[in-house]
């Protein structure tokens, strides 16, 4: 096994530490490494209350597939709806799923296609609540992506959001359950204070996962696996 073989095995969340628990993996061989975020392209500054159709703009961003959990975050997004028709469903991304989305939601949504560098930023900022459905992701960029925004985030408790969201303070978790993230959604959304605080945790807790900062635990990784080879010259020399 190829992971049997390594001095230290990097994983990005704690979900991706049982994993590799389970394919028989030592603790103490398995080291954290989550990935940075661009805390100078990603800011709140960013905002345009111009930029997005609806009244109150729920975002996601990423790849339209199953796998991803669309069909969950269309379900949810449209139970929310019921209960206040302001929300308005804004998906940046393409993929394999568009077309149905586009079929089923209807005019509840709007579809901004992919979008890269000071767009996305300014998609993040400008939205009111994040959405995130997906169950099968090993850590979630953009969830970082959305924190680093400010930007209130609703993800299903599991996997990588599981890490990098605490309940409450810089974000809410919910289980992979319709009811239960439509009704996570209208807590941000019918409370406005309370998505404002949540923001303000997010962003308060986004700025130690600089890109500098990953990259400094990625260097520590190396001097760590390097010094358990007995090649201590290389270690010191790992910046």
């Amino acid at each position: 096994m190829f992971y049997g073989a390594c001095d230290v095995v990097l994983s990005p969340s704690r979900a991706s530490d049982e994993r590799l628990g389970e394919l028989g993996i030592p603790n103490e061989r398995i080291r954290r490494w989550d990935r940075g975020v661009d805390l100078n392209r990603f800011d709140p500054a960013h905002r345009d209350v111009d930029l997005l159709p609806g009244e109150v703009n729920v975002l996601y961003a990423g790849r339209l597939s199953k796998e991803k959990g669309v069909d969950l975050l269309a379900d949810a997004f449209l139970a929310a709806r019921r209960s206040d028709p302001r929300l308005h469903l804004v998906l940046a991304g393409g993929g394999p799923e568009e077309d149905l989305l586009r079929a089923r939601l209807g005019e509840y949504a709007t579809f901004l296609g992919w979008l890269t560098g000071t767009d996305l930023a300014r998609a993040y900022a400008s939205a009111d609540v994040f959405l995130f459905a997906s169950s099968t992701e090993t850590f979630g960029q953009v969830v970082l992506e959305s924190q680093a925004s400010g930007l209130p985030v609703v993800a299903v408790d599991r996997g990588g959001p599981a890490s990098l969201i605490e309940h409450g303070e810089t974000g809410l978790l919910a289980p992979p359950e319709v009811n239960a993230l439509a009704d996570a959604v209208l807590a941000v959304t019918s409370t406005p204070l309370l998505g404002e605080r949540i923001g303000r945790g997010a962003l308060a807790a986004v700025r130690g996962r600089s890109w500098e900062a990953a990259l400094d635990r990625l260097a520590a990784a190396y001097r760590i696996a390097l010094s358990a080879r007995g090649d201590q010259t290389l270690a010191r020399d790992v910046a």
